[in-house]
């Protein structure tokens, strides 16, 4: 019994050392990624957006989606704001994020680009819509969400909130999940990953659209 117990102590004490190393791996890849996009303009993340929103509205990624969960973006990220406008355009039913208090996985339908509202320095902007609870991704045939870094598996690095990994707990099984990221972010070596992490089923850079290892039907036309 006694040797059983070791080993199992043992066990858990090298699982607990592992995480810890996972851990640490994604601080430095999010401190090395954050530090390339510091030198990015608004000006060089709007232009990236308008292709982006391009890149969407040419392809049949959203052709018959009915509703579609994107995000408001800010600061470095690529702007997110025409594909939002774009998505409007099409009469689509658009969810974005509605962080309440806390931690809270909130959601509110976009209806007008222009009369979102500001949350402070550090949170994205919101519209002014009834809150949504986490449920409401159900909807949301096509899901869009942020990234600072995603590997061919479809490994995502996120902030480290994991706003995202319980959100998208509450999706469809059907639903096509597409990280968001910048043309050098989408890279070759592995992206360290926990077992909460939620793996993307594509990857939509403002250069290109790719479609990951997954059980989704996608038609690339």
């Amino acid at each position: 019994m006694r040797s059983q117990l070791s080993a199992s102590d043992d066990h858990i004490g090298k699982d607990h050392v592992q995480k810890k190393q996972v851990q640490a791996d994604k601080q430095r890849a999010r401190i090395a990624a954050l530090a390339i996009r510091s030198k990015l303009s608004a000006e060089q993340c709007l232009e990236a957006g308008t292709s982006l929103a391009n890149r969407v509205m040419h392809s049949s990624l959203i052709t018959t989606a009915n509703t579609v969960a994107a995000y408001v973006s800010m600061g470095t990220e690529i702007s997110t704001f025409p594909l939002l406008a774009t998505l409007l355009s099409q009469q689509k039913r658009v969810l974005v994020p509605r962080l309440g208090a806390g931690r809270d996985v909130l959601w509110g339908v976009l209806d007008d680009v222009a009369t979102m509202h500001n949350m402070g320095s550090h949170r994205p902007q919101e519209p002014e819509t009834d809150l949504l609870p986490p449920e409401s991704v159900q909807g949301a045939e096509v899901i869009f969400v942020p990234a600072l870094a995603v590997d061919s598996s479809g490994n995502r690095l996120g902030r480290g909130a994991a706003w995202y990994d319980e959100a998208l707990t509450h999706r469809r099984k059907t639903a096509l999940t597409v990280a968001v990221c910048w043309p050098w972010e989408f890279r070759s070596d592995v992206v360290p990953s926990q077992d909460h992490d939620v793996r993307m089923d594509a990857v939509l850079t403002p250069e290109s659209f790719t479609l990951l290892a997954s059980n989704k039907s996608y038609d690339k036309k």
